[in-house]
């Protein structure tokens, strides 16, 4: 589980110009040691990871889907870094990605206050997701579409308008329900402060399990044929 960290489980900063090799290759070069989490944009789907060491030339990372070696990803840190590459190796749970081209590592991980998840740190960067969800106002319920979610908040289209402020409980297949309050509306959307962070590890196990389902429902209504939809 990683809502707790070691010294073993922290990001490393790696001063060489090459990608991390997997994990029992590792060289003993000078590091410094910070937590990151990061934004992995894939041709599929948004998803989180969970730097574990980065160098000017790439990172490695715990990731939670099926990436394929030499499939291009971007890495986008909470610094507003994006880091574009593609799938070097993967190994027991851990990717290794190398950048199209050498960037500052120390700029990529600029902002100081973007720690790892912990259920006390809701940090992790915001994915955007389409699920149906329903949320419960009292003693009413309400179908609503999550488009985005953090570990501490998300946002939904709802069925019809949110007061800010209001205190609801936002209901996901998959995960246990989310007390929590809206911070703010508007005519199509509305935003949802978490009262407590989500695991990192449990969203992030989450987030591909889901896009996955929706990816294979598309997939089936799309080989539908039209008197096949008609029944």
């Amino acid at each position: 589980m990683l809502d707790h960290f070691d010294d073993g489980e922290l990001t490393t900063i790696s001063f060489s110009n090459s990608p991390p090799p997997p994990p029992e290759r590792r060289q003993n070069l000078r590091h410094v040691t910070v937590l990151r989490v990061a934004k992995l944009q894939t041709p599929r789907s948004e998803e989180l990871c969970l730097v574990r060491n980065i160098s000017a030339g790439g990172l490695m990372a715990h990731i939670y889907s099926e990436l394929n070696i030499g499939e291009p990803v971007s890495a986008e840190f909470k610094s507003g870094q994006a880091v574009s590459g593609r799938v070097l190796w993967r190994r027991d749970g851990l990717a290794g990605i190398q950048f199209d081209e050498p960037v500052n590592a120390a700029k990529v991980l600029a902002d100081s206050h973007d720690y790892a998840p912990s259920s006390q740190q809701p940090r992790a960067p915001r994915v955007g997701i389409d699920v149906k969800a329903r949320i419960r106002v009292g003693a009413r319920y309400h179908a609503v579409t999550l488009c985005n979610i953090s570990q501490s908040g998300g946002r939904v289209s709802p069925g019809e308008p949110l007061e800010t402020g209001q205190k609801l409980i936002l209901m996901l297949n998959g995960l246990p329900p989310i007390a929590g309050s809206v911070r703010w509306s508007d005519d199509e959307h509305a935003g949802i402060a978490f009262d407590n962070p989500i695991a990192f590890e449990a969203l992030a196990r989450w987030v591909p399990t889901m896009q996955a389902q929706a990816r294979k429902r598309q997939l089936a209504s799309n080989n539908d044929t039209p008197d096949e939809r008609r029944a």
